[in-house]
């Protein structure tokens, strides 16, 4: 499976979307923000795309220095794409120089994964774009591929002569197109996405519709799916605690206090004023 794609951000502002689907593009990913910040054009492509019937996904550029500044970066992504249905994952995109002088492998490859699991739990599909030196020098390979997928940069300026490395890559970024008197980073995607979110495919486990063990694995997998992202949502789901039992917690010291504790137990799938409510109502 061969998909064509581009990816989009301020600089392509003004592009055809009439010429980029005459030109056989299937599919967007789109600069949602970066630092803490929304890309001013963010909006207009993604009207476009679904005007123009392209499927879209986003990408954020990362200017984190620590594993709470990859959080903050995570968190606003998500305010910034909530209520949007993209049929793509949402790549973390980290490759500015300081962020390889002033870290180490151990702190960037947290990062990652910590603006992936917030992704996740926001109901999203995540990814990491990455060129071969940051895959082979920067990042803990063993810790995210194959749990998350990639976006591998890695420039032949021809999609028909495919990139020598395999991080099982799922899309592939191969240079420069030119559609539309633009130039666009032009994408191969080798996996066929659905525009279901993981809680939607987790409700459909929990209904009996993937069947259950290796063959719900095999399903899963055969239809584009990640089984292990979308497992894990499901055992949030089955074994998410009640009320009383998350109140007691809360009390004994669990989940911090003030902001901490609503930021955690919000992020953990719970409703932090109906919990507050129980612990004032138990501690009283």
């Amino acid at each position: 499976m061969k998909i064509k794609g581009v990816d989009l951000s301020y600089c392509q502002e003004g592009i055809s979307f009439p010429a980029l689907k005459q030109a056989g593009v299937k599919f967007a990913i789109i600069r949602a923000g970066f630092s803490t910040k929304k890309d001013v054009t963010m909006d207009r492509f993604v009207a476009d795309c679904k005007k123009y019937g392209i499927a879209y996904g986003f990408y954020w550029y990362s200017y984190a220095m620590s594993i709470k500044q990859a959080q903050a970066e995570a968190e606003k992504c998500v305010e910034v794409i909530k209520g949007l249905s993209p049929t793509y994952p949402v790549f973390f995109d980290m490759e500015e120089k300081k962020q390889i002088d002033g870290l180490n492998t151990d702190t960037r490859t947290k990062m990652a994964i910590e603006f992936c699991e917030r992704i996740i739990k926001a109901g999203f599909k995540p990814g990491i774009y990455a060129n071969p030196p940051f895959m082979e020098n920067y990042y803990d390979r063993s810790k995210i591929v194959g749990k998350y997928d990639i976006w591998l940069a890695h420039w032949t300026n021809s999609p028909e002569r495919p990139s020598r490395y395999n991080y099982g890559q799922t899309m592939w970024q191969w240079g420069v197109d030119r559609i539309g008197g633009y130039d666009v980073d032009g994408d191969i995607c080798f996996k066929g996405y659905s525009n279901k979110t993981v809680d939607e495919l987790a409700d459909e486990v929990l209904a009996g519709k993937w069947d259950n063990g290796a063959e719900r694995e095999r399903l899963l997998t055969a239809a584009g799916y990640d089984y292990n992202v979308v497992q894990k949502r499901v055992n949030e789901k089955l074994y998410k605690k009640t009320v009383d039992e998350i109140a007691v917690e809360v009390i004994v010291g669990l989940w911090g206090n003030g902001a901490e504790r609503k930021e955690r137990l919000t992020n953990a799938g719970y409703d932090y004023s109906e919990v507050q409510e129980r612990v004032n109502q138990i501690i009283k």
